[in-house]
């Protein structure tokens, strides 16, 4: 390279092709979302209550990462299709809770075959070690960064 070393020039590049593959992955995601009229935020926070069964509504925005705001946001949504129920806590009235419904529970039972398959044909041509090694190379990086 002619004036720029190849240890400064690593990181850009990394940064551009982490970027395209999270935008192109993200389009097919969301393209993938909407034949199950979700989106991949209503699709996480499925997912999390799935996992935790009943959550208070702050942590689910800690687990996906995403604001208060955009969580009551989400809820709603999820809520009006009847996916998912709000209760207020009988210990702490301030708090509220949020868990999958019965249909929300169906939904999900049916759905993740699916997005399996999806996902399996998403990154067919990748061997199990392949997907293993790129999956703990991310969160490794992802962790090195986030405690910069």
């Amino acid at each position: 390279m002619d004036k720029y070393d190849i240890h400064e020039a690593l990181p850009f590049k990394l940064m551009v092709v982490l970027g395209k593959m999270n935008k192109i992955l993200q389009t097919k995601l969301d393209q993938h979302f909407l034949q199950f009229d979700l989106t991949s935020t209503e699709f996480m926070v499925l997912d999390a209550l799935w996992t935790h069964k009943k959550l208070p509504i702050q942590q689910i925005g800690t687990i996906v990462l995403i604001t208060s705001g955009a969580i009551t946001h989400v809820l709603n949504s999820l809520i009006k299709k009847g996916y998912v129920k709000r209760s207020q806590s009988e210990e702490d009235k301030r708090v509220f809770y949020a868990e999958l419904t019965e249909e929300g529970k169906k939904f999900w039972i049916n759905f993740v075959p699916r997005h399996q398959k999806f996902m399996r044909n998403l990154f067919s041509e990748f061997d199990q070690n392949k997907l293993n090694q790129l999956t703990e190379l991310i969160k490794e990086l992802g962790l090195y960064i986030m405690n910069r």
